[in-house]
């Protein structure tokens, strides 16, 4: 299996990139590979100085088709389901890039566990991550929590300022409805002492 592993790295490393016919030309041509089949195409009739087809003589050994680098099957996981039916001898992990953070973190530790072998994810830098993504949540919540708190903060001031505005304006009317009563008091006795006087000299 490592003869075949080592035979198809040197083969991929001699494997032109195949390109569509004409796509250095031409922006409107893609660059991804279709096959020539124009009747006088160049490159159909594999003629010389024209870019190279894709053909059978490229491809790896069969029996190493489909395996990673290390030698395992390439297997996308994105629940913790999909590792019971996996053998961790023969198997490699691909975790889903659908899967969420905590999901995956539960998903890594599992595979880790059982002895799998990971094949787009290291441990290591996944766990930084982790560590990095956690931190700036942490400090996200933090901002949060003291905006939050300035603005509570804010509205008692308001509120405290409208309640002592209240009170002011209460007070300013009490003391109006004083003056308006000492003056109706005022009034009044002065209508008795004349009325009395009126009185006397009528009588």
């Amino acid at each position: 299996m490592k003869a075949l592993l080592e035979l198809r790295k040197k083969l991929k490393a001699k494997k032109p990139s195949f390109i569509r016919h004409d796509a250095h030309k031409k922006v409107r041509v893609g660059l991804v590979w279709r096959k020539p089949k124009g009747r006088q195409n160049k490159m159909r009739l594999h003629m010389k100085g024209y870019a190279k087809g894709r053909s059978t003589g490229y491809g790896s050994p069969r029996a190493v088709v489909g395996l990673s680098r290390n030698g395992f099957t390439q297997n996308v996981v994105n629940t913790s389901k999909d590792l019971l039916n996996l053998d961790p001898k023969v198997d490699g992990v691909i975790i889903g890039k659908t899967v969420g953070l905590k999901k995956k973190e539960v998903l890594v530790n599992e595979a880790t566990e059982k002895g799998f072998t990971l094949l787009n994810v290291s441990k290591e830098k996944f766990a930084k991550k982790v560590e990095k993504v956690l931190a700036e949540k942490a400090a996200n919540k933090a901002i949060i929590a003291k905006r939050r708190n300035v603005k509570a903060e804010a509205a008692k001031a308001a509120a405290t300022k409208a309640k002592k505005e209240d009170k002011k304006a209460e007070k300013k009317s009490e003391a109006k409805e004083s003056s308006s009563d000492k003056k109706l008091a005022d009034k009044k006795e002065k209508d008795k002492v004349l009325t009395k006087k009126g009185d006397l000299q009528w009588n």
